[in-house]
């Protein structure tokens, strides 16, 4: 007889992974580090090669290669121990009532770690059953009583640290936020990736771990977010006696977004601006009377001004964009930790790789003719030659690498900054035709809806723009919608 299916109850969680740069001056053990990053990127390649047949002897790493292993070196990770279940894992909780899944993300990671953060690109999402967590394997008695299988579902995004003063500013946009209780957490440790890597207790963790490390392959360190909102429920036009640029917001317009404001703050916006309408401007009103920061206006983005020049709207936005990559006095500190790494890691693969070319030397069988031993001997000094010229530059470009890399990768900055752009709709849809362009992907730029209305009034989508050499382009995106109740 066959068992009937068991009805299944999904109990909603949201977490990260908060990273940091080592402070620059903190160059201790910094080779040490080098030699675990070397090691850990090794073992990473040869997992992706393994139904492969792998070279014998070692190739010269490409400028992305020692660019990947300096910023390895040079990161940290925040886990968290529960004592409960006395297991190391990623800081992480249970949704709220009447809270989304990216401000418990928000609030979970500062509650467990003490510091407030600000979302990244997300990184992925994990399901197991609620009576599987920590080391507690049996069936629970609720699911033995009701027949209800009970399942978690986690959320997890890159999350990077604010400024006490640009928490203090967001406070009231997205809530008082207290430190977890010591029974729930009871330590707090940054480590290194890799060191990460073997202290967390679960595989579902390490595979969350791996997903990050994908992320900043993808170049999400470097990722500059873009939120554009469309204006809150406006009265109708037939129903206005007025201008259409003083066309307000109705009574449920206003609830969206003042609800939109917790939603915004997962993101730590540091600059607003929208279209000068003023349902445009009652929109982001919240958020920026809550922060206390000021609206800039984009006349290019009225309604009108798109109709009569759809060209100069979008390139005020894409003026927007590179405002997000321009140089900003924090971005030393991330510079000069990867400069110091990637020194540091172009000493120890040159090494590693000289070892390599005497281990091959030796395994050469006797007969081995004079001309391969000559061309050999060419192919170090090309390698050690690419390898000093890497580290003369600080991010390993050479002429004799890999022609696949054309351009030296892009320094990180700091941390990201996010900017929020109120438009109408109209504007919306013929923007969005140009950013669907810049998506790393078809999947991706699917998100961003080809049709009337594009996206619900009151709701916003994030945009993560990374640098290229060929422009801007769009690595994830994350939609936000209000939760009013």
């Amino acid at each position: 007889m066959t068992s009937e299916l068991k009805p299944t109850h999904i109990v909603e969680a949201a977490g990260g992974i908060p990273y940091r740069w080592i402070a620059a001056g903190k160059t201790t053990n910094v080779d040490e580090r080098a030699v675990k990053a070397n090691k850990f990127a090794e073992a990473r390649a040869t997992h992706a090669t393994s139904k492969r047949k792998r070279h014998k002897h070692k190739l010269p790493l490409t400028p992305a290669e020692i660019h990947f292993r300096a910023i390895i070196t040079q990161l940290e990770v925040c886990l968290v121990h529960r004592p409960k279940y006395d297991d190391w894992s990623w800081p992480k909780g249970k949704l709220e009532e009447h809270e989304s899944s990216r401000h418990a993300a928000v609030r979970e990671m500062e509650e467990e770690t003490g510091v407030p953060v600000a979302l990244g690109p997300t990184i992925g999402e994990v399901e197991y059953p609620l009576n599987a967590e920590g080391k507690n394997s049996k069936r629970s008695k609720t699911a033995a009583k009701t027949g209800t299988i009970y399942t978690k579902h986690v959320a997890y995004w890159m999350a990077h640290p604010i400024s006490a003063e640009a928490a203090q500013r967001r406070e009231q946009a997205i809530g008082p936020i207290l430190p977890a209780k010591t029974s729930e957490i009871d330590e707090v440790r940054w480590l290194t990736i890799p060191q990460a890597r073997k202290l967390l207790s679960h595989s579902h963790d390490r595979d969350i771990l791996d997903q990050f490390v994908d992320r900043i392959q993808e170049g999400a360190l470097n990722a500059q977010k873009l939120i554009i909102v469309r204006h809150s429920k406006a009265v109708a036009r037939k129903h206005w006696n007025g201008t259409d640029a003083n066309r307000p917001i109705i009574p449920r317009g206003a609830s969206a977004s003042f609800a939109l404001d917790q939603e915004l703050g997962c993101y730590a916006p540091e600059k607003l601006t929208s279209s000068p309408w003023l349902r445009c401007l009652e929109t982001l009103e919240p958020y920026a009377w809550h922060t206390g920061l000021e609206v800039t206006t984009l006349p290019p983005l009225t309604e009108d001004a798109f109709a009569a020049d759809p060209d100069a709207a979008w390139q005020c936005v894409r003026d927007v964009i590179d405002d997000l990559f321009a140089e900003t006095d924090g971005t030393s500190v991330a510079k000069n930790a990867v400069q110091v790494a990637t020194k540091a890691v172009v000493k120890i693969s040159d090494n590693v790789k000289q070892t390599a070319d005497m281990n091959h030397g030796k395994s050469e069988s006797d007969h081995a003719d004079a001309a391969n031993g000559a061309d050999g001997k060419d192919d170090k000094a090309e390698s050690k030659q690419a390898t000093d010229t890497a580290s003369s530059n600080d991010l390993g470009t050479s002429a004799n690498q890999s022609d696949t890399v054309s351009s030296t990768p892009e320094m990180p900055k700091q941390y990201s900054r996010a900017t929020a752009i109120c438009m109408h709709r109209p504007v919306i849809g013929g923007i969005f035709e140009h950013l669907r362009a810049m998506c790393a992907s078809k999947s991706l730029a699917k998100q961003l809806i080809a049709k009337s209305p594009y996206m619900p009034t009151g709701n916003a989508v994030a945009l993560f723009v990374v640098p290229d050499a060929e422009g801007p382009r769009i690595i994830d995106i994350q939609r936000m919608a209000p939760v009013v109740y």
